[in-house]
């Protein structure tokens, strides 16, 4: 598959304007960012930490209510209140379980199945609230999977609604959430009813596969976090929505990944009185420890009209629910089978290429090819791939990029995604350094080099969590390539409750010449530190061995981050030495030390105008600076937002202030023809975006960045505009606008992006995606029509064609290449 691509040499950054920031503006714009600073704590500071204080002691105290009064159930019976799962509306927030018990129920005996708190004396600080433990039910036949929750087997389950609220606030929930969990030999169910108050204003506007992800995003959903090692730092999440779309990624601390791409299945429905999902993921699916004592699990919904966040574990603001130290325990799984731990996946694909500026060249393929994948152990997986195929993976989004610096584009591949998150790498983000970018495997100058072969281990071994792969590439004539094999490991040790120390090695480079890397981590990170913060210290070091003779062959940084609801701070520094050039990663500024800090005070009002109208504020304050390695700085940048919040219905309006120092090395070419002198340029930039809730069914983006630039001005402007039909059909506009007017000259670069999906349902759709830009000239069509017949077991059928715009008198586009591509891809598990 040709991945469709601007190559960066086309979408170079290019600078602009010249402007001085003078001495007294920066220190005006620092005094009035401090001032709002002072200002907001004096209004916020004490009522939000006084609401903290007396939110975490009445959760605790409900906590434990909660938990005494929950009905004993025995596996079979049903609670008092309830019919086949019809949980009854409570009108008032803080009725919940009390409703279902006539009293406190003094602690008894375990029952089996029953729910029981977990005694903080061992593993939790005193601070902490009690840890909730649930029973997994084992049952003779599993649901049939369709929304319902009617089968016989939710009624042997325990029901479990001591779900809290996080956001906006600590406490009670405005609406009832209830959870059952049970599995058979082959599967875990969970069934989850979301009572709702409003049925008819329940957001359910996508039904496309990996839709959603870190950002709260427009649909009711429900977040699944299933940590089956017990290593406290990654997991598995899977995401449904209200008409069971479907997205699965990993979870690693503070943040996730939809890298990540498993077997499993949902159903989701709409009722009266709110809506219901059966969620089924199979054992063969998920890595998993044997004979533990219990399971990490942690449940999340999301209400997007009341920007409502509702948590079964985790339940405190500065928690993050992706950190898998956070979730609750889930007991009672055993005895599981897994076949023969064999997923053989065979597909076969029928393509017709053309070109149409070679009238003979249309071509026919047949072609097919294997990925076989074996469970050595429940949790450590070695697979092979023979004649690798990426013919579903859709395109990358065209962006104008006006840095003198490489973009960063995420991989999409799925056969690279698999075990991805264990190649995470000390405390960099991976748009400023990875060690492993395995988009270098298989792309070269936008262009697809074929793969021969590709086999890969992954997984945990006790407490070492290992990932290698090696892949073989095929030769390409017209890149002048010859077979290459590519080589990358990574190993880890968890160390601590939620820390680890690891090495990496990577061998092979995109251009055949020799690049061999090895590196070294330590993070120590922890959700403890004062009682109940977020702390996370890390270093990381590693050396490049490559062509490049002169200069020091090291890099290394540290990283102290603070990421806590209320006060978010972070400071990093990174050194890359003049002859670091690894083959296989990402590094697209070098010869530079860099050092940054952030500080972010975020409140949340109560009171008076401001606390209905406003949900959080974000008053943040960023400096970046680059220097070459004798010392000079390079770039500086100074990122100033004294008005940035979100309010209580979903919209967000951001402004900031940017001033900015760039010592160009080199002339620069900003765009066709216009060219800034090498040289020191002051410049400032002011920023200014709203983003409608989305939720809505017609939301707007709206980002519009102005001032100085370089030598000249420049105005970028960013619009979107997303119109939703229920999940069946989706159209999103986008445009990119760069005006630039330099005293070199002036210049115009525009993306216009048009995104149009219909569904019948989320395993049956047609997914359209059209993309122009001014700078190449082309315009691409990329058509993929996806048929789910069964998890694993998917039909694609995949259609592109780019165009020419040709200045000729008639303005016409004329057609470049197209082709076509049907595959089948299956999965067989014995």
């Amino acid at each position: 598959m040709n991945i469709l691509r601007i190559p960066e040499n086309l979408l170079k950054s290019r600078p602009l304007s010249r402007s001085s920031w003078s001495l007294s503006a920066l220190l005006v714009s620092l005094a009035i960012s401090t001032l709002i600073l002072l200002f907001a704590l004096i209004l916020f500071s004490e009522p939000t930490l006084a609401r903290e204080s007396r939110s975490e002691s009445h959760g605790r105290q409900q906590l434990r209510t909660q938990f005494q009064n929950l009905p004993l159930l025995q596996p079979g019976s049903q609670p008092r209140s309830q019919s086949n799962l019809e949980v009854p509306h409570f009108s008032h927030p803080n009725h919940g379980l009390q409703s279902q018990a006539q009293g406190p129920i003094q602690p008894k005996s375990p029952v089996p199945g029953q729910i029981q708190p977990q005694s903080n004396t061992q593993d939790q600080p005193p601070s902490q609230p009690t840890v909730p433990r649930l029973q997994a039910v084992r049952v003779e036949r599993g649901p049939t999977l369709d929304g319902k929750l009617d089968d016989e087997a939710w009624k042997q389950a325990i029901p479990f609604t001591a779900f809290r609220m996080v956001f906006p606030r600590e406490g009670e929930p405005s609406e009832t959430t209830e959870l059952r969990i049970v599995y058979d030999d082959s599967n875990l169910y969970l069934g989850i009813f979301c009572s709702d108050s409003q049925p008819t204003r329940i957001s359910a506007n996508t039904m496309a596969h990996d839709a959603f992800d870190d950002e709260e995003g427009g649909d009711d959903i429900i977040k699944i976090l299933l940590d089956p090692f017990l290593d406290r730092r990654n997991a598995f999440i899977f995401i449904v929505n209200a008409c069971g779309a479907r997205s699965e990624g990993l979870a690693f601390g503070e943040h996730s990944s939809l890298d990540w791409d498993g077997i499993w299945d949902a159903r989701s429905r709409i009722r009266p009185d709110g809506w219901s999902t059966e969620i089924k993921i199979p054992f063969k699916t998920i890595s998993f420890k044997p004979n533990l004592p219990h399971w990490g699990l942690n449940v999340e919904r999301y209400i997007p009209r009341k920007q409502e966040t509702i948590r079964l574990a985790a339940v405190r603001q500065d928690n993050f629910f992706n950190n898998a130290a956070e979730a609750a325990h889930l007991e009672g799984i055993r005895d599981l089978k897994l076949g023969l731990g064999i997923t053989f996946r065979p597909y076969g694909t029928s393509r017709v290429l053309k070109t149409h500026t070679d009238p003979a060249s249309t071509d026919y393929q047949w072609d097919g090819g294997f990925d076989i994948y074996k469970n050595f152990t429940p949790n450590f997986v070695g697979a092979l791939s023979y004649n690798t195929d990426f013919a579903e993976t859709e395109v990358d989004e065209r962006r104008i990029n006006l840095t003198r610096f490489p973009l960063y584009f995420p991989e999409k591949r799925t056969f690279f995604l698999e075990g991805s998150e264990i190649f995470r790498f000390g405390t960099t983000s991976t748009e400023s350094f990875s060690p492993f970018f395995s988009r270098r495997i298989g792309l070269y100058q936008g262009q697809q080099v074929p793969l021969l072969f590709g086999a890969k281990a992954f997984g945990r071994l006790g407490n070492t969590n290992l990932a290698f792969i090696d892949v073989m590439t095929d030769r390409f004539q017209d890149l002048g390539l010859g077979r290459q094999n590519f080589f990358a490991g990574r190993v880890y040790q968890n160390i601590l409750a939620e820390s680890k120390v690891g090495l990496i090695f990577t061998s092979g480079s995109p251009t055949g010449e020799r690049n061999t890397l090895a590196g070294v981590d330590l993070i120590y990170q922890t959700s403890r530190f004062r009682g109940n913060r977020n702390l996370s210290i890390g270093g990381w070091y590693v050396y490049n061995w490559n062509k490049i003779e002169a200069g020091r062959h090291g890099a290394y940084g540290f990283k102290i981050d603070y990421p806590n609801d209320l006060w978010d701070i972070v400071t990093s520094y990174s050194y890359y030495g003049e002859a670091v050039d690894p083959g296989l990663g990402f590094l697209p500024r070098r010869n530079v030390q860099t050092y940054s800090f952030g500080m972010a005070y975020m409140p949340r009002p109560e009171k008076g105008f401001i606390g209905r109208a406003v949900r959080q504020f974000f008053h943040e304050l960023r400096f970046n600076f680059y220097w070459d390695l004798a010392g000079r700085l390079e770039t500086r940048t100074i990122s100033l937002e004294p008005i940035n919040f979100q309010t209580e219905s979903g919209e967000r309006f951001e402004f900031a202030i940017t001033p900015k120092r760039d010592v160009l090395p080199y002339d620069f070419e900003v765009a066709d023809g216009v060219v800034i002198p090498a040289g020191g340029y002051n410049f400032t930039q002011f920023n200014l975006e709203f983003r409608s809730a989305s939720h809505r069914p017609v939301s707007i983006d709206l980002e519009h960045q102005f001032g100085e630039f370089y030598s000249g001005r420049l105005h970028q402007t960013e619009l979107g505009l997303n119109l939703r039909l229920k999940g069946y059909a989706t159209l999103a506009i986008n445009a990119d606008l760069v005006r630039g007017n330099l005293p070199q000259g002036r210049f115009s670069e525009n993306v216009f992006q048009v995104k149009a999906d219909f569904f019948l349902s989320p395993r049956l759709g047609l997914m359209n995606y059209i993309q122009y830009d001014d700078v190449s000239r082309e315009l691409a069509i990329n058509v993929r029509f996806r048929w789910e017949l069964s998890p694993g077991n998917v039909i694609y059928l995949v259609y592109n064609k780019n165009w020419e715009k040709s200045w000729d008198p008639m303005s016409r586009f004329l057609p470049l290449q197209e082709r076509g591509v049907f595959k089948i891809q299956l999965s067989i598990r014995p």
